[in-house]
């Protein structure tokens, strides 16, 4: 679980999406807190995150008591508010969904080095979506990379906040890793951006390479191979 504008028209795009959130979130932080107590630690992520296509509104949070009374705490105080609540327990992490007027809401808790609780709750209006149909193309992921034929995207998340805009996206394919960087080594160069490191683990199952172009741009991609699969994580930032 601990397991996201060079120009005017960047600054002012920022802008209006840091505001655009704000709109769309107004009520519901409130809904999403609801049943979290005050002696909770609550932090929101970012002014606007999309996983996968989806807008969500993320917190992080911490609380002094043990998983178990942390989990059983917040479920109880989500039923009472008349969310239809279902808890899943999964060694040491607990998720908690509940579901209300079109709203969905989730925890996912673990238990940490101090025994105290602590993890994410994350909100979405999926279920209005489904209701609406207005989903019915599935969201195109991945639009600022080029791929290598075969590519999958696994997921892709999405962050904007005052520092700038990052998208974290996740793919897999059956080349191998040398043929994957040679891909991206040669995509980056042909729009001339200069590599600032690159870095190979000691087993040499897995290599980091991070990108840059002027000061405002860089992308960090980390190559891994298992199973017979390669997979590519790129952070894509934007400032």
């Amino acid at each position: 679980m601990k397991n996201l504008i060079v120009t005017c028209f960047w600054l002012c795009a920022l802008a209006f999406t840091s505001a655009h959130a704000f709109d769309r979130w107004k009520g519901g932080e409130q809904l999403l807190l609801e049943g979290i107590p005050n002696n909770w630690g609550m932090t929101r992520m970012a002014d606007e995150i999309e996983v996968n296509g989806l807008p969500m509104l993320i917190f992080q949070v911490e609380g002094p008591q043990n998983l178990r009374e942390g989990s059983v705490l917040i479920a109880a105080a989500w039923a009472k508010e008349n969310w239809k609540v279902t808890t899943k327990a999964a060694g040491h992490e607990v998720q908690i969904i509940g579901i209300r007027d079109g709203w969905i809401k989730q925890a996912n808790l673990s238990s940490s080095s101090s025994k105290t609780t602590e993890g994410y709750l994350s909100l979405s209006d999926l279920p209005n979506r489904m209701k609406a149909d207005i989903d019915s193309k599935a969201p195109v992921l991945a639009k600022h990379l080029r791929k290598p034929s075969g590519t999958v995207v696994l997921n892709e998340v999405r962050t904007v906040d005052k520092a700038g805009e990052s998208i974290m996206t996740t793919m897999t394919n059956n080349f191998d890793l040398e043929q994957n960087i040679a891909f991206y080594e040669e995509d980056r160069a042909a729009e001339a951006w200069k590599v600032a490191y690159r870095r190979v683990a000691e087993d040499n199952k897995g290599t980091v390479i991070k990108f840059v172009s002027g000061q405002n741009h860089e992308a960090t991609y980390t190559f891994t191979r298992k199973a017979g699969q390669t997979f590519i994580v790129v952070n894509w930032i934007t400032r």
